[in-house]
């Protein structure tokens, strides 16, 4: 699919992904997760970026993924069992981390769209077993989108969900990420934590939109832009129903010229 402009690459391929795994899903959701990247209980296996990823302000170019639900920039921050720890977060490499505790399953890795890199974590809380996904969409302007499927709530775990520039900042405090919309400022990273049986970002998604100063907006609303589900598939219907009537022109034409 090409680019469509306004510097966000096929974004109705994460759009027209949405909402097929039942009421749980997050309204965006890529359900073509793409290639294995690791798996198993723990375990961290690091690869290139399809592109140069701007990260508060930082470019990157490599990754780190954990099958703990977080994926390290720049960088590794080993598997980071068995909680979320907010410290560890907010130290070390670069972070972004859709929702980390103990996940036994596969990272998953989907390229198929130019300036778009989608993480997906699949798999269930050890010991506590469950059906898992949660999902970090990596688009080459900055942009981020956090997606969820299935029962992501951890019975025994307490999770963390934020990005982080890493590198020993200062705690900025937690933010409630289901609220309304705000700026990160001048603080480069940004968490929530949710106790065991408290998580509750299923059915949403989180977008952190670059604002242009090195940091983020963050929203449960559509980065702004871009089009919503519903109006990019009106879109993409007059675009179809466009081409067939150029092509039933073209073959009319053909007809009268022979």
């Amino acid at each position: 699919m090409k680019k469509i402009g306004l510097g966000v690459t096929a974004f109705a391929a994460a759009v027209l992904m949405s909402s097929t795994a039942g009421a749980a899903t997050s309204p965006v959701f890529e359900s073509d997760y793409g290639a294995a990247v690791v798996g198993g209980d723990d375990q961290t296996a690091g690869g290139s970026l399809p592109f140069a990823f701007s990260f508060f302000g930082q470019t990157y170019t490599t990754f780190d993924a954990s099958t703990n639900g977080f994926v390290s920039l720049g960088g590794g921050n080993g598997s980071g069992c068995c909680n979320g720890s907010v410290g560890d977060f907010l130290n070390g490499a670069a972070r972004i981390a859709p929702e980390w505790f103990d996940i036994v399953g596969t990272v998953y890795l989907n390229t198929a769209v130019a300036d778009r890199a989608v993480f997906t974590w699949v798999g269930s809380e050890y010991g506590g077993g469950g059906a898992y996904a949660a999902q970090a969409q990596l688009f080459a302007n900055g942009n981020i989108i956090f997606g969820y499927s299935g029962d992501s709530i951890p019975n025994s775990h307490t999770t963390l969900t934020g990005i982080s520039a890493g590198g020993g900042l200062a705690d900025p405090g937690e933010t409630e990420l289901t609220g309304a919309a705000f700026s990160t400022g001048a603080n480069r990273a940004v968490y929530d934590v949710a106790a065991a049986n408290t998580f509750d970002l299923n059915g949403r998604n989180v977008y952190f939109t670059a604002n242009g100063q090195g940091g983020y907006t963050v929203s449960n609303d559509p980065i702004a832009g871009v089009p919503e589900p519903a109006t990019w598939a009106l879109m993409l219907s007059g675009f179809f129903g466009a081409g067939a009537t150029l092509r039933s022109h073209r073959a009319r034409q053909r007809l009268i010229e022979a």
